[in-house]
Formats: C-alpha cells, sequence, structure tokens
C-alpha cells in the first residue's frame, strides 16, 4: 500500500508498505495519474549500462526487481526501461557531494548529514516511509523513487552515502539499491559492512554506516576493492566528504572535487566533532548549518538540498528540507508512527 501526503511543499512524503510488487505499483500509478510521470530519456551508453546493471541486480536483490515491474506497469512502461535509468543513475555524472557524521556519546550515537545536489533537484526529493513487508522498516531520503541515499531503519541502523570521483565504473550495483537493501535487512553495522563488502558495486562511493550499539564505521567503496574505516585511537567520532582518505583506496580516486569545497568541509566537520565532548541533535544541527559545512555555491546553483541528525538509540529523527539552520528542522514521527501501527 501507499499514503502520499503534502506535509510540506520541499518534498514528497510517500508512505510505501506490503509487498514489493504492490509498493511498486501504487506508487507509479500514483505518479502517472498526478503528474503524468514519463522517465526521461537517457543515452545509448547508459541504457546499455543499465541494462548489465539490471542482470546483477535480479540476484543482488530479487524483491526489489519485483518493485521496478511493478512501478514499471504503473508508469505504462516496460522494466528494461526503467531499470536501465535507475542502475545508471550517479554513474557517469557524479554531481553530488555530501558530508556526514557520526559521533558516539557514552549511551548514544548521533549522526548527521548533508545531501549536497544542483538546487533543481529540489523538485525530485523525497523522505518515506518504508516497511516492505517481511523487511526492516525504516525512514530514508532520495531524489529518485524506489532508490536510496540516506536511511534510518527500525533497529537503530544509520547509513548515508558520499559520492566519489573514482578511476572505473563497472556494470552492477549502484549505491540506490545498496543503501536500500542495507536499511531493509541489516540490524548491526557490521552486517552492514559484510553486505557492502559482498556486493559488486558500479563507482565510488562512501557509506558511513552507525548502529545504536555504539558501532560506526566508513567503507571506502570502489569497484576495485574496499576498505574499512573506524575511528582513530582516541577519538569518538567519524565523518565523510568527497574523498578517498585511507592510502590503500586513494589510487582509484581520481579527484576534482575541490570545486564543492570537499577538503573544506571535511576538515570543518573534524574541528568540530574534535572540539566536542557530548553531541545532541541541536549542536548537530549547528554543525551542518555551518558555513564551512553547509555548501550555498550560488554561481554553480548547487548546495545542501536536505539535511537529517538523529539519535539512533531513541530513533528521534529531525530533517530540514532546505539549506540546513539550527532552527528550520522538523520532527520526523512516520516511523514512530508505523512501530506502533504494526504492535497493535
Amino acid at each position: 500500500m501507499l499514503v502520499l501526503t503534502n506535509e510540506l511543499i520541499r518534498m514528497y512524503h510517500p508512505r510505501l508498505y506490503g509487498e514489493f510488487y504492490e509498493m511498486g505499483l501504487k506508487y507509479g500509478t500514483l505518479l502517472k495519474e498526478k503528474a503524468d510521470f514519463k522517465l526521461p530519456e537517457i543515452s545509448t551508453q547508459k541504457f546499455e549500462f543499465g541494462l548489465e546493471s539490471y542482470k546483477e541486480l535480479h540476484s543482488f536483490y530479487p524483491e526489489v526487481v519485483e518493485e521496478i515491474e511493478g512501478f514499471a506497469k504503473g508508469i505504462d512502461d516496460k522494466p528494461e526501461n526503467l531499470a536501465a535509468f535507475l542502475l545508471s543513475l550517479g554513474i557517469f555524472d557524479t554531481s553530488g557531494q555530501c558530508s556526514v557524521f557520526a559521533f558516539k556519546n557514552k549511551d548514544s550515537v548521533i549522526v548527521g548529514r548533508n545531501y549536497d545536489m544542483l538546487f533543481e533537484y529540489k523538485k525530485f526529493t523525497e523522505s518515506s516511509l518504508i516497511a516492505p513487508k517481511d523487511k526492516l522498516s525504516y525512514i530514508s531520503q532520495s531524489d529518485v523513487f524506489i532508490g536510496r541515499s540516506d536511511g534510518i531503519n527500525e533497529k537503530g541502523l544509520s547509513i548515508a552515502m558520499s559520492f566519489v570521483n573514482g578511476t572505473t565504473v563497472q556494470p552492477g550495483i549502484g549505491f540506490h539499491f545498496v543503501v536500500r537493501k542495507v536499511l531493509e535487512n541489516c540490524s548491526t553495522t557490521q552486517q552492514a559492512i559484510e553486505l557492502i563488502q559482498k556486493t559488486k558495486v558500479s563507482s565510488a562511493n562512501n557509506f558511513l554506516i552507525a548502529d545504536k550499539n555504539l558501532d560506526i564505521a566508513v567503507v571506502e567503496s570502489a569497484p576495485q576493492k574496499s576498505v574499512i574505516r573506524r575511528p582513530i585511537e582516541g577519538e569518538r567520532y567519524i565523518y565523510i566528504t568527497n574523498q578517498f582518505v585511507t592510502e590503500e583506496m586513494k589510487a582509484f580516486d581520481r579527484g576534482g572535487v575541490e570545486w564543492s569545497k570537499s577538503s573544506e568541509r571535511y576538515n570543518g566537520l573534524k574541528d568540530h566533532l574534535a572540539s566536542i565532548e557530548n553531541l545532541n541533535l541541536q549542536k548537530a544541527k549547528e554543525i551542518l548549518s555551518d558555513k564551512c559545512v553547509c555548501l550555498d555555491l550560488r554561481k554553480e546553483k548547487f548546495g545542501t538540498i536536505w539535511s537529517v541528525v538523529a539519535n539512533l538509540n531513541d530513533l528521534i529523527i529531525e530533517r530540514a528540507e532546505s539549506k540546513p539552520k539550527s532552527t528550520n528542522y522538523k520532527p520526523e514521527t512516520r516511523l514512530d508512527w508505523w512501530l506502533k501501527k504494526k504492535q497493535k
């Protein structure tokens, strides 16, 4: 089943639950009826790459293939066309830039995430409650239907990706579907790490993962290999922007992201987090709103288009649906609503 609300103007707020095919069909039908949705045209290169990747998706996550089939039915298109579009996104034009951190207090983990993209993508953004049958439920954000860019699930597991300008791509699983499978199937950071490392990924990305058990880590992931990065001794935090930082992975990073102030944002996160003894949600909002972390590149028409903070132990989630300020975050209550509904 799907329920689509208009709680705020800046993002769509779908509630999707039930069988995978049903979720896809309901959402696709709604977009077709309400917005006359049609798939954007893509190049032959992207189409062929996406089709090859679709073969990989069948074995990686067959349930999501069912959702693609349902969505395609809803918009009156072919599943292959939809899959080719979805699985070529962010592969040949990785314009997104992001900042993410996790911080361990004595008895809680606080996470924060800015998603940086072209301002024109605001109109495509959505924050979804997703609860597939027999899978974990979660709140997640994205700028494309079906795939996810970050999220927090009912077990207190958080994952968020950031783009890296890698040296190669390959037909495989795009980050949208890596994030989604983690949220729907993993309860701990270690489970998520193992899933990512077994995946034939299409492109280079950082994945920052945290759970309510105070386990925080980054997977620096590329088609060639992946490396796990954890907080260095004496630190209780970890963070990512848009480059690999381990020596093993630097060879797979093409660079060229300083236009988005990647190093400046990375150092800004480091300075803020190193100065804190204990982190609460209000301070997390202030960090993400700081000019050293939050992007607002008017000339490039590029910047932070959503921001999320959360306490993983209490499942308290707050989101800013535009350039973040410490005062413009709103509570996210749909996951709590769903868990109570499920108990009844």
